[in-house]
């Protein structure tokens, strides 16, 4: 995930994510980032100005990462459908692959520690605006009902996310036929009448 990064860089912000998925912001402090990391405070200190840019640094990373894993052969020539199909599935198995990185944007996504230029990057970067625009195209192919792109895309990652949730935290088991049923559920959801899954 942080592979484009320098190994010390890397080192503090694999093992940042791991102390934030087991602690909180406060409890991880800089000392024990560097010594579970294995990276002098000197250095990371070359590298960050402190924890809040590391949060920060994590955060963008993330979102870059998810992105690009979640996009891969999304302007494809397949159909609509198995385009939509394979997106939220690509959403569901990076959750599922990533589960620190995964728990950390739901924690910190609305944090005062997330600058707000972190924030509007994460916004206008994410792989939900080309999803929106894929929306939008059925939409004009009267294959989704008119409405708001994104905010279809947001109430369909909202049902993605109770999913990884419950996986995550044992309370039910993701299969593939939870995930098919859960796809074709949001497809049938925004779809209309002729594009309606049996």
């Amino acid at each position: 995930m942080f592979e484009k990064y320098k190994k010390s860089k890397k080192a503090v912000l694999e093992t940042t994510l791991r102390l934030l998925s087991k602690h909180d912001l406060q409890a991880t402090s800089m000392s024990l980032i560097s010594s579970e990391s294995g990276v002098s405070m000197g250095s990371i200190y070359n590298s960050f100005s402190g924890k809040e840019e590391i949060i920060n640094e994590l955060y963008t990373s993330i979102v870059e990462y998810q992105t690009e894993y979640v996009l891969q052969g999304f302007n494809d020539s397949a159909d609509l459908f198995e385009r939509f199909q394979r997106t939220w599935q690509r959403v569901v198995q990076s959750s599922v692959d990533n589960p620190e990185a995964f728990q950390f944007m739901e924690q910190y996504s609305l944090s005062s520690y997330i600058y707000d230029e972190s924030k509007k990057f994460a916004y206008e970067k994410n792989w939900c605006g080309p999803l929106a625009v894929m929306y939008a195209d059925a939409m004009e192919q009267q294959i989704f009902k008119q409405s708001d792109a994104r905010l279809m895309v947001q109430m369909h990652w909202g049902t993605f996310v109770f999913l990884v949730k419950g996986h995550l935290q044992g309370n039910l088991k993701l299969t593939s036929e939870v995930l098919e049923m859960a796809v074709s559920s949001s497809w049938n959801s925004v779809s209309t009448v002729k594009a309606f899954l049996p």
